[in-house]
């Protein structure tokens, strides 16, 4: 019979999870298995629910098959097992996380930071036991953990050191720069001995810690005699101190990690991950229904399907910042503020955020949701997006006949010789984008603007996204989630201030003074309350400029197989669980 890496998983899981006769028939129905199919797995339960006997290990795909999943644990078994996931945003084969375009799996499993968040917004201690500021808040001193990479080598504050030396390094690909960068100048570091290290700036600065919760140490002694960080052999054989260590990479298939039985802080709960490659959601999901993963993301179109089905637990959460319109401001048309208005009272956001995301996202009038931790950055007073632009498509063909923009014979406006057709991007592996994209295409199509969709892999618009060449012709506006300040603090200077343009975060290269000084700022005021008070400066500032048109906030989710017994504790994204959003609107999932 021809190899069929379905018939080895069922054999792999059944003989794990102690399956009985009528379960393994189910699960082979489900798999839609033939006949002589069904009786070789039987065939093989029997075999190792034999006394005295050991199941075989399972054999080497053939070349070009997909490899079967290593299996889950049990509900017995929820605090170990090997825990199988999906990745839909491409094999980027880079495993330096302070490399630009690193895995994040990779990141999120072998490595480990100064500091991180819990679930709530509390800055905890990962690498560095603790730390204080100085009375004048310009010293910042880390007292550290004893820890050991995953080759045995003890880790001390030279690989802080080193790593910090590396993003700095002009020849490092990496956009972590401004994390070590007070007022546009770098920090500087050192280490008076190997468990402490000590950082000084220039002024207070208030993100400062969350930005180092976002830069992962990398191993001095493996990585000082590169002659070239950015293609080294680390990249994709990764060592780190964190809960689990890289095992195997497969390149486009999937990527194993194991359980690190000497991290520091403690034995993890699973006994490792193996994330698969898979090319969108709808690929997950189907390995999620025939057990061959555990756990995936899932985006508003899809989880209806898992609301009420007993094999799986759905748990939602509310992205904590908006998915966007952005408008590359480098593009020569819609770098006109007159132009970007009238596209936004073009768009009818309220149908947009009913139909993409099935009546379950959120309308999104200012820059943070209402649900998550940034919230009371919120300018409610003075900042509502839809009473500001609100959707009127008459409007909009004045605002743009009075700059000049007149319809031409196909109905798309044109001017000096210019159509007005923009490209419309967005990364492949969500549906919910591509119906963004279609449906903005027919809304500002109805104004005589010519929208054509692109769909491309992450890997490759992230690569354009760092390219100071880069032509805006071919990116004019993007569906996706930028600027945003990645979860704990408003800090925008990575996405938003001009001093970060290519090769930078600023990948839509907006500029405006008065946002730049308002982004110094809030950077520098350290008292919480003044804090929120200049944010809600620049929450107006962003209003009137309009880097980006806030869409609506997605109501995103994991779905979990029952199979686990629970939620996986060491789950890099356990903390989007614990999001709250609101009852009236969304079901509470049981």
């Amino acid at each position: 019979m021809k190899y069929d890496p379905r018939v080895e998983a069922l054999i792999r899981e059944a003989t794990v999870r102690r399956y009985d006769r009528r379960t393994i028939l189910r699960r082979a129905a489900l798999l839609g298995l033939s006949t002589p199919a069904v009786a070789m797995v039987l065939a093989a339960c029997r075999q190792a629910e034999a006394p005295g006997q050991t199941p075989a290990p399972p054999q080497t795909p053939a070349a070009g098959q997909t490899p079967a999943p290593a299996a889950s644990p049990t509900a017995e078994q929820a605090t170990g097992g090997i825990v199988n996931v999906s990745n839909t945003l491409g094999d980027k084969q880079i495993g330096n996380p302070i490399l630009n375009g690193g895995d994040y799996w990779v990141e999120w499993l072998c490595f480990s930071k100064l500091v991180k968040y819990d679930d709530k917004g509390n800055i905890i201690p990962d690498l560095a036991e603790r730390w204080e500021y100085s009375n004048d808040g310009l010293t910042l001193t880390f007292h550290l953990y004893e820890a050991k990479w995953h080759d045995g080598t003890p880790f001390t504050a030279a690989d802080v050191l080193f790593t910090f030396e590396k993003i700095k390094d002009e020849k490092t690909d990496t956009s972590y720069g401004s994390r070590l960068q007070v007022g546009g100048e770098w920090v500087t570091w050192e280490a008076p001995d190997d468990r402490t290290v000590v950082i000084k700036m220039k002024e207070p600065f208030a993100p400062f810690l969350y930005g180092l919760s976002q830069i992962s140490i990398i191993p001095k002694h493996l990585l000082e005699n590169s002659s070239d960080i950015n293609t080294d052999p680390f990249n994709t054989k990764p060592v780190g101190t964190g809960p689990f260590k890289f095992v195997e990479w497969n390149p486009s298939q999937w990527i194993r990690f194991e359980r690190y039985d000497d991290y520091h802080k403690g034995r993890p709960a699973a006994d490792g991950y193996t994330a698969f490659f898979m090319k969108d959601t709808n690929a997950g999901a189907a390995a999620l229904e025939r057990g061959e993963i555990d756990m995936m993301f899932v985006p508003p179109e899809m989880q209806p399907r898992y609301e009420n089905d007993p094999s799986f637990m759905l748990l939602n959460y509310v992205y904590y910042t908006p998915i966007t319109l952005a408008f590359n401001h480098k593009h020569p048309i819609l770098k006109d503020l007159n132009v970007r208005k009238a596209i936004a009272h073009a768009i009818d956001k309220k149908s947009l955020t009913d139909t993409v995301t099935k009546g379950r996202g959120l309308l999104a009038d200012n820059q943070y949701a209402v649900t998550g931790p940034l919230d009371k950055y919120n300018d409610y007073d003075n900042v509502n997006y839809s009473k500001e632009y609100p959707y009127d498509p008459e409007l909009a063909k004045k605002i743009l006949d009075d700059a000049g923009w007149t319809p031409g014979p196909d109905g798309i406006r044109q001017k000096d010789g210019q159509r007005m057709s923009f490209t419309l991007l967005t990364y492949s592996g969500f549906d919910e984008y591509k119906n963004d994209q279609v449906i903005l295409q027919q809304m500002l199509g109805a104004i005589g603007i010519e929208i054509v969709p692109q769909v491309l892999e992450y890997t490759t618009l992230e690569q354009m996204w760092h390219n100071p060449d880069d032509d805006p012709l071919g990116r004019a506006m993007e569906v996706q989630e930028w600027p945003h300040p990645f979860e704990q603090d408003p800090d925008v200077y990575n996405e938003l201030h001009s001093a970060n343009w290519p090769p930078g975060d600023n990948y839509m290269w907006f500029k405006d003074e008065e946002v730049d000084r308002l982004i110094d700022l809030g950077r520098t005021t350290v008292d919480p309350e003044e804090r929120v008070k200049v944010y809600h400066q620049l929450d107006q500032a962003r209003l009137k400029t309009l880097p980006a048109l806030p869409l609506y906030c997605a109501v995103d989710g994991w779905v979990v197989s029952r199979r686990l017994g629970g939620i996986p504790e060491d789950t890099p994204s356990i903390r989007w669980y614990h999001r709250a959003f609101p009852e009236k609107i969304y079901k509470k999932q049981q």
